[in-house]
């Protein structure tokens, strides 16, 4: 409740502790008890249990410093608890500003680390043609370059073959008889 509420609570309590103690001391001044002198009564006038502690005031005066503290204690922890929500949301809004930009530059990563791949996969792909072109004319050039497993003496005798059918054609030419 408001504090004025509790203001409230304390006047109620002293109105009713007057009223109370009027009915208790009938010769003071104070609420009128209905009862007039001389009138006939039931036995005594009812002066109430004066000896006991507190009755229904101290009843009241203990709610009343229960409230009190109540109220104080919660404050006290409503102080806190915004104080703690408010330490949370900011804490919260730093948190949330980095995850936000850590997603923005992963998205940046990735679209460039895509464009890369790409880029490479082309590259790839070109090198492959390449390779292929090369491998090609590598099959082509391999019988032309490699032995073909004839002997020292084979190559020989071939060659000296090759250079006397050369110097027949030789002399064919120079108009020589063959003889």
């Amino acid at each position: 409740q408001p504090k004025d509420k509790q203001w409230g609570l304390k006047k109620e309590v002293k109105m009713g502790s007057e009223e109370w103690n009027s009915l208790a001391n009938p010769g003071s001044q104070g609420v009128d008890t209905g009862h007039k002198e001389g009138m006939q009564t039931f036995g005594e006038v009812y002066q109430g249990a004066q000896d006991e502690a507190g009755g229904v005031l101290g009843l009241l005066e203990v709610v009343e410093s229960d409230f009190g503290t109540l109220e104080a204690d919660t404050s006290v922890s409503e102080t806190e608890a915004q104080k703690t929500y408010e330490t949370f949301m900011a804490e919260s809004k730093k948190n949330k500003a980095v995850k936000d930009k850590k997603i923005r530059m992963n998205a940046s990563d990735l679209a460039s680390a895509n464009a890369k791949l790409s880029e490479d996969v082309a590259d790839m792909k070109a090198t492959q043609d390449q390779l292929l072109a090369a491998n090609r004319y590598y099959d082509k050039l391999v019988p032309q370059c490699i032995d073909k497993g004839m002997t020292w003496e084979e190559r020989t005798a071939a060659r000296k073959a090759e250079i006397a059918s050369l110097k027949e054609a030789l002399a064919i030419l120079s108009g020589e008889d063959l003889a």
